[in-house]
């Protein structure tokens, strides 16, 4: 087996890279043998001259090896779990796991927070007083198996190499290589194992990936190595030049959320819900898996689950809904007559993040409250001074500001994207 500099020296100048090579590698990464340095020389490397997919492979698979892998007894199965690769709104999560695991399908979520203009699952889980997301694998399992559903945060014990390789990557502008962005993805869904996974990548100018190019050849990827690791596993490519949903923020979008469990939310997000879970139940032979979806967002099948899964992790729905609003809320109105496309999803992210509702910096604290509500949807014929959204702020300064960076935004008179720009399987 090579030693680290012969890996090294090999990526450098386009060789391809053993498994067991790749394996030596990321386990020193995992216990301190490689230093930064090294590991930096390496991102770098592979950033240039890329990885192939064995290679992507064998390097997903060690950092998934880097730390604990769930193990499930097979009753449980199917277990499946979803990826956004990030947006703006995007609540799915909270409503696809209940809705999956009405269907009969297990869901074991591992999410993150929110960093950047994009939200995160674990901070809109955390507007709900209450909840915990810091379980145990344990615990993780046993809910998982118990009700159907566990969402919870990211645990020392799982894909430990990617944490290093992951702040890394940005420290040496190493972030938009797809064979990197897939191992770093995947390693943690392989270390949570489940049969199934559907991944919602995101295309426009609130998304990581703006063109559909690039955001094809990301899916792609994601679907190929999942496979040759054993999944199964299928990809949607969405729209993100408009946020999806009416809200953007923490306790906005857990509300919006819960008007989609109780079949009462705007059609976007409950349609591309619908669509990833039925996703899912094509993989696990559940025949029908639409139609099983619309019945018990209808029946409040899905609600239930969603209510046990809050109240096994401590939180409380009631006293969420019984939260008081933010400080200061100023209307947004129209400035013209015409066919309203929406605004712009990064610059609604920005506001919101700007407003506090996400952060600059990891230990930033995040202010659940605040955010931006639509009374319209995108891509609807509006009148001169209609009412078409709500700015939440902690004050007026700051509110003021988000409602000039958001109306600048908006679009006119441009027909909206589809929801669901390309399906990958």
């Amino acid at each position: 087996m090579a030693v680290i500099t012969d890996i090294l020296r090999a990526k450098r100048d386009s060789e391809s890279l053993s498994k067991d090579d790749l394996y030596k590698f990321t386990s020193g990464i995992a216990d301190g043998t490689v230093t930064d340095y090294q590991a930096s020389a390496f991102l770098m490397a592979a950033y240039i001259n890329g990885l192939d997919s064995k290679e992507t492979l064998a390097l997903t698979m060690a950092m998934r090896d880097s730390g604990t892998v769930v193990g499930w007894d097979k009753s449980l199965s199917p277990l499946a779990d979803k990826h956004s690769t990030g947006g703006v709104g995007d609540k799915i999560s909270l409503i696809l796991a209940p809705l999956a695991a009405s269907i009969g399908i297990r869901v074991p979520m591992i999410s993150g927070r929110g960093l950047g203009h994009t939200g995160g699952t674990l901070d809109k889980l955390e507007s709900i007083p209450g909840f915990n997301v810091n379980l145990t694998l344990e615990q993780f399992k046993e809910q998982t198996a118990d009700i159907g559903v566990c969402m919870i945060g990211q645990t020392d014990q799982l894909a430990p190499a990617d944490r290093v390789l992951y702040s890394l990557r940005d420290a040496t502008s190493t972030v938009t290589s797809i064979p990197l962005i897939c191992a770093s993805i995947l390693s943690k869904k392989l270390a949570e194992n489940p049969d199934i996974l559907v991944f919602d990548v995101k295309c426009g100018t609130g998304a990581f990936m703006h063109t559909l190019e690039d955001a094809a050849e990301l899916a792609g990827t994601l679907v190929k190595i999942s496979k040759m690791s054993g999944k199964k596993a299928s990809a949607l490519i969405t729209s993100m030049n408009t946020p999806i949903g009416l809200t953007a923020g923490n306790a906005l979008e857990v509300q919006e959320s819960l008007n989609i469990l109780r079949n009462k939310g705007p059609a976007d997000s409950t349609d591309l819900t619908v669509a990833l879970v039925a996703e899912m139940a094509a993989h696990a032979g559940i025949d029908n898996g639409e139609m099983l979806c619309r019945k018990n967002l209808a029946n409040g099948k899905a609600m239930d689950v969603f209510a046990k899964t809050v109240e096994t992790q401590g939180g409380d729905i009631a006293a969420f809904e019984a939260l008081p609003q933010a400080l200061v809320i100023m209307d947004v109105r129209a400035a013209r007559t015409g066919y309203w496309r929406g605004p712009d999803a990064l610059a609604v992210g920005n506001a919101v993040r700007k407003l506090g509702g996400g952060r600059y910096r990891v230990e930033d604290r995040v202010d659940s409250l605040v955010g931006w509500e639509q009374e319209v949807s995108c891509g609807s014929p509006v009148e001169n001074g209609q009412l078409l959204g709500r700015v939440h702020a902690a004050d007026r300064v700051a509110a003021a500001e988000a409602i000039n960076a958001i109306s600048n935004s908006f679009r006119w008179d441009m027909p909206s994207d589809p929801l669901i720009l390309e399906e990958i399987r």
